[in-house]
């Protein structure tokens, strides 16, 4: 299928951190077209990212209150250039019960492909996750065999067979993007620790010995959404794809480039994984003691010592132009504010 012009962009799970940067580029992007954020958190609530509160006023954008768990209407007829994106997903861990990861994850996909049926959209991108790999010892790429381990691994998996369904029935367009860490303003999470930390420490954080952890900048994930939308399906209606950064990145990788940026003064900080991974278990019997926001939370930690060396063969494959490595991605975040 050739790939067409979007004018309307219905993001589900659209208010998140990546939901939110994703409305922010189309809107600023491509001056004709409209996006609905569908979510079951208000933006108004939670805060807008990204900028997104200038379209805030505007007719081109719009907030839905839905969950996707639950059948999904649009409030208009969608257009020829309509796009569905599944963003909608229960991800955190720790933080839910397993049951949960797959109520939400597999109904959203089965309901979103009911609504492409239902209005006649023809595209869908879905993000994924790298969680569906499992773990494994040596790097990993699409031709990997998955074999997720997580109940938040295993309910991805399954909601890209959902959709790959939906596209070989429909001959729809399937993007399936399988995102690394993704790291950016606003995104609140590992990687904002870790920065975070080591700016209040003016001291860069080192793991010993160090481990792979792909990952991907927020604006590098963005520009590879609409670069794959450009591509003319290439043998099939599937796309898939890692999404990571162009050079797998690892633990010391930030640490390294935040001490360029910053011109820390002091020795980096380092922690032998070892001991990480002793006094980890020693927590362990405490962990229903400590919410499961917290930083230190033994589940958290423990993926700090678990690598994930994840590689895209098919973006090199097809050309993808990389744009952010991680000396330019931290320095336009901090630029931006953590």
């Amino acid at each position: 299928m050739e790939p067409s012009e979007a004018n309307c962009w219905h993001l589900f799970g659209g208010t998140g951190f990546i939901g939110q940067h994703l409305a922010n580029s189309v809107l600023s992007q491509f001056p004709n077209s409209k996006v609905s954020l569908f979510d079951i958190r208000d933006p108004k609530q939670i805060g807008w990212q990204s900028g997104l509160e200038k379209y805030s006023h505007t007719d081109r954008l719009k907030y839905i209150s839905c969950d996707v768990r639950e059948s999904i209407r649009l409030l208009e007829e969608p257009s020829s250039g309509a796009v569905l994106v599944n963003l909608a997903a229960i991800h955190r861990e720790p933080g839910h019960r397993p049951e949960e990861y797959f109520e939400t994850n597999i109904k959203g996909a089965e309901n979103i492909c009911r609504l492409a049926d239902s209005t006649g959209c023809k595209e869908i991108i879905f993000t994924s996750s790298i969680s569906v790999y499992g773990e494994h010892a040596d790097e990993v790429d699409e031709d990997s065999a998955p074999k997720p381990k997580t109940p938040y691994g295993q309910s991805k998996f399954q909601a890209e067979q959902i959709h790959i369904d939906w596209a070989k029935r429909t001959g729809g367009r399937l993007s399936i993007i399988r995102p690394g860490v993704v790291f950016g303003p606003g995104e609140g999470g590992n990687v904002s620790r870790l920065v975070s930390e080591s700016l209040k420490r003016h001291r860069a954080i080192y793991l010993i010995p160090d481990m792979a952890k792909a990952g991907i900048y927020i604006e590098e994930l963005l520009a590879l959404m609409h670069w794959l939308r450009q591509l003319p399906m290439l043998g099939s209606e599937v796309q898939l794809v890692n999404g990571v950064s162009a050079e797998t990145l690892f633990f010391n990788d930030y640490g390294k480039v935040l001490q360029a940026i910053e011109n820390f003064k002091t020795n980096p900080l380092k922690i032998p994984v070892n001991l990480l991974e002793m006094g980890l278990k020693i927590a362990a019997p405490l962990k229903t003691f400590i919410s499961t926001n917290s930083k230190i939370h033994p589940e958290r930690l423990a993926k700090l010592t678990r690598p994930n060396a994840i590689r895209s063969v098919r973006l090199k494959e097809w050309g993808y132009p990389y744009a952010w490595p991680l000396d330019k991605a931290l320095s336009d975040w901090l630029s931006r504010g953590i």
